[in-house]
């Protein structure tokens, strides 16, 4: 019998100061993150970059986090749905962790024991479909040192990048098509990185390449949806200096409608949940920008988060592995 790890970054326990800093600090504190030494992240993370962006970085979670039922995140409250719908639709045990924050993988592989005492093997889906040594390698080494301090009833499996598997473009095209009516210009929008860790990744081949990988994502989506490719831009959020991959959403979006482009779309790939990066990053602060230099409409395109048709790519991509 399988069973199913979700697994993502990560996402504070609550809106309180004290919890977005926490989380801010055990992430920051990832050498694999932030490219630095482990006690100088720790360093940074604990004294400097936590104290000083809790209060910020709590004020934007407020905006954007999810009262509808118990107040939770969107990435945990997106997270949730979708591994109830995958148990469901598909007859297969499945739980979701972070990377940083709870739940954890321990207790949801107690909790996978425990839904099928005759487990025999739990396959690892990272809901980052592009490899990069800030979510994919770490989330990876992190499940392995925990799978491995216990004995276990299954084995690990892992799911490669699937950013150019056939049913990720069939699901995100599908579900971005609504959105792409009257538009100037479509924007493709990704995380940034470190220029030495995407060097580095480039050094080793095209299944550590970020940034190929993301071109080829964009590049099959406008193929599928008969895009031209000189109608779309790419982005970069959440970028932390000079040498981190560019242009900046939170920058360049600005120029747009100076060049006439005035009606644009963001679709943000990388992102297969939605989480800070899009609804605040994206939907309130691009949108912001964009407006106020003179744009007359952004339309925003959810991520595909618990939709049926990411649970069917889902369970494609997983024949696979």
């Amino acid at each position: 019998m399988r069973g199913i790890l979700l697994i993502n970054v990560g996402t504070p326990a609550s809106t309180d100061i004290n919890d977005v800093k926490e989380f801010i600090t055990a992430m920051l504190s990832d050498p694999l993150l932030t490219g630095k030494t482990e006690w100088y992240s720790k360093f940074l993370a604990k004294n400097i970059i936590g104290p000083s962006s809790g209060s910020r970085v709590s004020e934007k979670y407020k905006l954007i986090w999810h009262n509808e039922e118990s107040p939770v995140s969107p990435l945990t409250y997106h997270m949730r749905k979708l591994a109830q719908k995958l148990e469901e639709q598909k007859g297969i045990p499945v739980e979701i962790a972070m990377r940083y924050g709870k739940p954890d993988v321990t207790s949801a592989f107690r909790e996978l024991e425990r839904k099928c005492p005759l487990l025999h093997e739990v396959v690892v889906f990272p809901l980052y479909p592009h490899y990069a040594q800030s979510t994919t390698q770490t989330s990876k080494d992190m499940i392995g040192n925990v799978f491995y301090k216990h004995p276990h009833s299954f084995r690990l499996k892992f799911t490669e990048p699937y950013y150019n598997h056939p049913a990720f473009i069939q699901a995100l095209t599908s579900h971005a098509k609504p959105y792409l009516n009257d538009i100037d210009k479509l924007i493709f929008s990704y995380h940034s990185l470190p220029l030495a860790q995407v060097e580095a990744g480039w050094k080793k081949g095209k299944e550590y390449d970020y940034v190929y990988q993301l071109k080829e994502t964009n590049r099959l989506f406008c193929e599928k949806l008969n895009i031209d490719p000189h109608d779309t831009f790419l982005f970069y959020s959440s970028q932390r200096g000079k040498k981190w991959l560019n242009p900046f959403l939170d920058t360049d979006i600005r120029d747009l409608p100076k060049l006439g482009w005035k009606k644009v779309a963001v679709v943000t790939p990388g992102f297969p949940i939605d989480n800070l990066e899009t609804l605040y990053d994206v939907d309130i602060e691009a949108r912001k920008l964009f407006m106020e230099a003179g744009g007359e409409k952004l339309s925003f395109i959810p991520a595909l988060n618990s939709s049926d048709v990411w649970v069917e790519a889902i369970w494609k991509i997983l024949e696979r592995t």
